[in-house]
C-alpha cells in the first residue's frame, strides 16, 4: 500500500483567530469579531504610485487588556488572492517604511521562525489615535496579520509612555507567537 503525501493547505482564518485568541489570554481577551465575506481591497500609496491591496479573506478581532479593559490592539488577518502573496508582501513593506520615513522614525524588523517577517512602525511621541503599526508576513501560511496600536492605555501616558507601548507590542507579539497555529 502506498502513502500518499498531500501539500498541507494553510488553515483557515477562522481555525487561526480561535487560536490565536487563546494564545493571549489570560492578559488580553478577543472582541468585536470582524468577519468580511467574499473579496475586499484597498488603495495604498506610496510616493505617488498607488497599488490595490486584495484580500480573498479577512477577520479580524480587538484585543482588550483585561476583561471589559481598554482596546490593546486591532488585529486583522488576511490573505490575498491566490499568485498575489509575494507582490503584496512588498508593497505593505514599502507602505510602513514610507510611512516610517515620513514620520521620521525607524522601520523595525524582526525575522521569525519559519521565514515568517515582523515589521512595525512607531510614533516618535503619544499622540492622536495610534500609537503604532504592525504587520506579520508569513509567506508560509500565505497570511498577513496587520496590528494597529490605538492610543488607549493609561500607561501610555506617563514619561515612560514609549517603552510602555514597546512593552505592549512586545508582549502581545510573544503571547502570539508562542503557540504557532497548527498546519
Amino acid at each position: 500500500m502506498s502513502k500518499m503525501k498531500y501539500a498541507a493547505a494553510p488553515p483557515y482564518l477562522d481555525v487561526l483567530v480561535y487560536q490565536y485568541a487563546n494564545c493571549v489570554k489570560p492578559s488580553y481577551h478577543q472582541a468585536g469579531l470582524l468577519v468580511q465575506d467574499g473579496v475586499g481591497r484597498y488603495q495604498i500609496d506610496v510616493k505617488g504610485e498607488s497599488y490595490t491591496v486584495e484580500w480573498q479573506e479577512r477577520m479580524g478581532f480587538s484585543l482588550q487588556a483585561g476583561i471589559d479593559g481598554p482596546v490593546a490592539a486591532v488585529v486583522k488577518l488576511d490573505r490575498p488572492p491566490t499568485g498575489q502573496f509575494e507582490e503584496q508582501a512588498h508593497w505593505r513593506e514599502r507602505w510602513l517604511r514610507d510611512v516610517a520615513e515620513r514620520s521620521g522614525v525607524e522601520l523595525e524588523e524582526r525575522a521569525l521562525a519559519g521565514g515568517a517577517r515582523l515589521l512595525a512602525v512607531n510614533k516618535g511621541e503619544i499622540k492622536g489615535d495610534y500609537v503604532g503599526q504592525s504587520l506579520l508576513i508569513d509567506a508560509k501560511r500565505q497570511l498577513f496579520i496587520d496590528i494597529a496600536w490605538p492610543n488607549t492605555l493609561d500607561i501610555y501616558r506617563g514619561a515612560d509612555g514609549l517603552r510602555h507601548v514597546r512593552q505592549v507590542q512586545d508582549d502581545v507579539w510573544q503571547r502570539l507567537l508562542s503557540c504557532p497555529p497548527t498546519m
